[in-house]
């Protein structure tokens, strides 16, 4: 049983798992970026490279047979013996800076990485005659390349990327940097798997896994901001600090020059809903465009007294907003919807 999806559930907020099942496979739909928003989920897009969603649903049911987690209207939350586990075995979501996964293709950066410490350590030894790391010939091209146009050298290499080890896990707790040390890959040193890991250190496999994650995304960072030659060598990767998605950009600049959703939908060939879609990712992510100019002052003030002021967000429903004012479209209540939930999110994240 994987008990690592407890760690994204909470006892008392609802939360659906279809949700994050989405965000984790970088699937981006409007919908999907609200709930996650809600659920504080949105740092965790794309975190697994190869994320399989049908295997995740699984996991999540037998969760919920195992009574881990219960079924509510609104989604799932951490049963008491959910919490009972958690705390038990202390497990935590140690990921410090997960939205590194979304801003780097973090399969491509595992690769380079591991290839350059394996690069390193078998040309100290003088052996030519291994296999690589990897099999993925884009990720050898893209090293080979580096290492040849940099003019940087095998010695160079060792010398860097030695430094860079030692200064970067100095910073981490020790034990955290042993697992990370020993899952890389060197000369007559293939490296510990997670389960060989968990059994040395009495952990989950997960455990492990979210160890070596943690460091490896953040140690491509520190390359990345650094000033040597594989700090270019991170940056062939291309990493991506903007959240919202570059195809989303015409929608939202045509609605910035002032033109309606109507106009931007015919001009453009897509859809109404594709327009808000593409405005609401915008919104979500940095509070602009200003969508909440759609929605009235006395929309808001109706929506403010039905829903704020009486249930949690998690709770409300279009279906009792029509019940009461039939004519106000979907979009704006979806509008309202982002402008609160984006207060909430503020103050719980550090996005």
């Amino acid at each position: 049983m994987n008990y690592y999806w407890l760690l994204f559930f909470d006892a008392n907020q609802p939360r659906r798992p279809a949700v994050l099942r989405q965000l984790l496979a970088n699937r981006q739909k409007g919908s999907a970026l609200y709930f996650g928003m809600l659920a504080n989920w949105l740092q965790y897009i794309g975190l697994f490279s190869g994320f399989d969603e049908a295997k995740f649903d699984h996991e999540i049911q037998q969760l919920v047979t195992a009574a881990y987690l219960e079924a509510g209207v609104a989604g799932l939350t951490l049963s008491a013996k959910g919490v009972e586990f958690i705390n038990e075995n202390d497990l935590k979501l140690e990921l410090a800076q997960p939205k590194l996964f979304r801003i780097f293709p973090m399969e491509l950066v595992a690769n380079l990485i591991l290839l350059a410490v394996q690069v390193a350590s078998e040309a100290s030894y003088q052996n030519k005659q291994y296999y690589v790391v990897t099999d993925n010939v884009y990720s050898q091209y893209l090293f080979k390349r580096w290492l040849t146009q940099s003019n940087f050298g095998l010695i160079g290499l060792q010398e860097e990327i030695v430094a860079s080890l030692a200064t970067f896990l100095a910073n981490e707790p020790p034990q955290k940097a042993a697992i990370f040390a020993q899952k890389l890959r060197g000369h007559n040193f293939p490296g510990q798997t997670n389960e060989q890991l968990a059994t040395i250190y009495g952990k989950f496999p997960f455990e492990i896994e979210q160890i070596w994650l943690d460091l490896l995304s953040r140690f491509a960072y520190y390359l990345y901001q650094g000033d040597g030659k594989l700090a270019e060598l991170m940056a062939l990767t291309q990493p991506n600090f903007e959240p919202v998605r570059a195809s989303r950009f015409k929608t939202i600049n045509a609605f910035m020059a002032g033109n309606t959703i109507k106009k931007i939908a015919s001009r453009l060939h897509i859809k109404e809903n594709t327009v808000l879609d593409h405005l609401y990712e915008a919104y979500i992510w940095h509070g602009k465009p200003d969508l909440l100019k759609l929605v009235s002052a006395k929309e808001q003030e109706l929506m403010t007294k039905l829903f704020v002021e009486t249930k949690s967000q998690e709770e409300w429903s279009y279906q009792d907003l029509v019940a009461v004012q039939p004519e106000i479209a979907f979009y704006k209540f979806r509008i309202f919807e982002i402008a609160r939930g984006r207060k909430r999110w503020q103050t719980s994240s550090n996005f």
